[in-house]
């Protein structure tokens, strides 16, 4: 299998862009799925894990609903591609890949911040997890420009240590610059600038964020967090206690590579 690369690398910079996997046909039908699940209209009968935007909120905002590859046959489609599946494994050096959860951020014109999602990385929301072996692959179901809200990266942020205020809901991102400013002044940040089935790839570690989308159409994404056999779960208490047993039913968390 021959995969293009360019001059990020998921080792030194934290992330990779990768040239067209998916066909128009199959990102076309996920966008459809997808719009559908948006507006609650689940074709298997399961609903998405949660909904962070309903029908009749604001236009403007990002739309954001967890594990809409449940919802739907050909967003089911998209994330278990089996070619997607070995190209995961190969830039990852792993023997297995497995869809633990999914997300669909369909990004609208922008207004204000509400198009903003703040830096962050991934890792400090996933407790139940140890850092090794956890990656994001985002699929472009839509043509992304420097002025739709790409999602950016900063390289090597992968290996620094964590930075207080960091928060993906935080859109005051001109507040949290100021923070890495301080902590890291020379920092080098690329912007994921995809064609419609094209993908970028970024390690749990990885410190990333988007700004509006300033173009007339949306910027649709899918996001597909994956681990491979390197990782490793860890025992936690409370409401994230049993969160991880879902990954033993594979009609939510697919195994869509193995070795």
């Amino acid at each position: 299998m021959t995969i293009k690369k360019n001059k990020y690398n998921l080792i030194n910079d934290g992330f990779c862009f990768l040239p067209k996997i998916f066909s128009d046909e199959e990102t076309l039908n996920a966008r459809i799925g997808l719009w559908d699940v948006i507006n609650c209209k689940y074709e298997t009968g399961s609903k998405p894990e949660n909904r962070f935007w309903e029908p009749g909120d604001n236009p403007n905002s990002i739309i954001k609903i967890d594990k809409p590859h449940i919802c739907n046959k050909s967003v089911w489609d998209l994330v278990t591609n089996k070619t997607f599946g070995r190209i995961l494994a190969k830039e990852t050096d792993a023997k297995s890949i497995q869809i633990w959860h999914s997300q669909v951020v369909w990004k609208p014109h922008s207004k204000g911040e509400k198009g903003n999602a703040g830096w962050h990385r991934d890792s400090q929301y996933w407790p139940f997890w140890t850092n090794e072996g956890l990656f994001t692959a985002w699929i472009a179901l839509s043509n992304v420009s420097s002025k739709s809200g790409p999602v950016r990266f900063i390289c090597g942020s992968n290996h620094w240590d964590n930075v207080e205020g960091m928060d993906f809901f935080n859109q005051n991102i001109d507040s949290q610059n100021k923070t890495l400013n301080r902590i890291h002044k020379n920092k080098k940040i690329a912007s994921a600038l995809l064609k419609t089935g094209e993908i970028s790839i970024h390690s749990s570690q990885t410190y990333h964020s988007s700004i509006g989308n300033k173009e007339k159409d949306p910027r649709i994404g899918m996001v597909v967090h994956f681990c491979t056999d390197k990782a490793k779960r860890i025992k936690t208490k409370g409401e994230n206690a049993t969160y991880l047993d879902q990954i033993k039913n594979l009609s939510i968390a697919p195994m869509i590579y193995e070795s």
